[in-house]
């Protein structure tokens, strides 16, 4: 870090504030600038954890030691403030959860904002914003409805807790993971413990560092979780389009191919970082194709020509 100095800093710190509003000559003069000096994505990827630190996917407040979020860079106090306001307003509604007690109706959530909760059992559940969910009467099953929600589950060998997204299931077996359900698909990692996937009927086993990615209700893609919370996912042969809608649902974004490079085999490795702008960088330089960023949606194009 010693190579990045403010001036470097500073326009990392530029470039990610503009993201929320910047237009697809935006996202192209972006890529511009991360791919002129190596340092430049060494400074956005400083930034990036750091924007992560103080927005990370919330525990409730009376969580363990090993769930607080990093301390925040000097220069951006003020969002810590921010933060600690939202999690001031997310306590009422945990007090809410853990009160009610065992044999009560199902309970809808919606978090329209980063939302976290802890069961009677003591699981502890953090929803992304625009994550959907339902908490079963007995506090020991959740059904994903959209979005990413994160879970700590408390084990109880005798009582397992049990996830539903769309048809398939998934049980604990003393574990931290996560599932996200898109409108093509379900995507389970797991971060500590294990898991079973689909345990009446496949039972995929997926330990720690391990994550696993269903498209159609029938295809699937293993893949590994670097310790760096970075995702791989090994491609062989399958067309653009899969490899597309695999990573949209990694990422928790609208990735598109364009009609002409759909059905066109991709076999790769990819690595995904989290970082949309970077990841889709990375596609096209792996695929040739071109990425460009139109309103809320990543277009996969050919290198030559508009999309469509």
């Amino acid at each position: 870090m010693t190579d990045i100095d403010d001036t470097i800093l500073d326009a990392a710190i530029a470039w990610h504030v503009r993201q929320a509003t910047m237009d697809d000559r935006g996202w192209t003069d972006f890529i511009a600038w991360l791919e002129a000096d190596p340092r430049h994505a060494r400074a956005y990827d400083v930034v990036s954890m750091e924007d992560a630190a103080r927005h990370p996917p919330p525990i409730a407040a009376n969580d363990d030691e090993d769930f607080v979020a990093p301390a925040s860079h000097g220069r951006w106090r003020g969002f810590a403030i921010a933060a600690t306001a939202l999690a001031a307003a997310v306590v009422g509604t945990i007090g809410m959860i853990q009160q009610r007690g065992a044999g009560a109706a199902p309970l809808e959530i919606a978090a329209t904002a980063p939302r976290s909760l802890t069961l009677a059992d003591g699981t502890r559940i953090a929803m992304a914003s625009g994550a959907r969910m339902t908490v079963g009467g007995d506090r020991r099953s959740a059904a994903v409805e959209s979005g990413r929600v994160t879970f700590r589950v408390t084990h109880d060998a005798g009582r397992p807790f049990t996830v539903r997204a769309g048809d398939w299931e998934i049980e604990d077996v003393g574990t931290i993971f996560s599932v996200t359900r898109g409108a093509r698909g379900v995507d389970v990692g797991v971060s500590e413990g294990s898991v079973l996937f689909d345990p009446q009927n496949n039972r995929i086993a997926l330990k720690a560092g391990e994550a696993l990615t269903v498209l159609d209700g029938q295809r699937i893609v293993r893949s590994r979780i670097d310790p760096d919370e970075a995702r791989t996912l090994v491609f062989s042969g399958e067309p653009i389009r899969f490899a597309a809608e695999t990573i949209a649902l990694v990422l928790g974004r609208d990735v598109r191919a364009d009609d002409r490079v759909a059905a066109m085999p991709f076999t790769g490795v990819v690595r995904l970082t989290g970082d949309a702008p970077r990841d889709m960088a990375h596609f096209a330089e792996l695929t040739g194709m071109r990425v460009s960023h139109d309103g809320g949606s990543w277009i996969i194009a050919p290198s030559a020509g508009p999309a469509r």
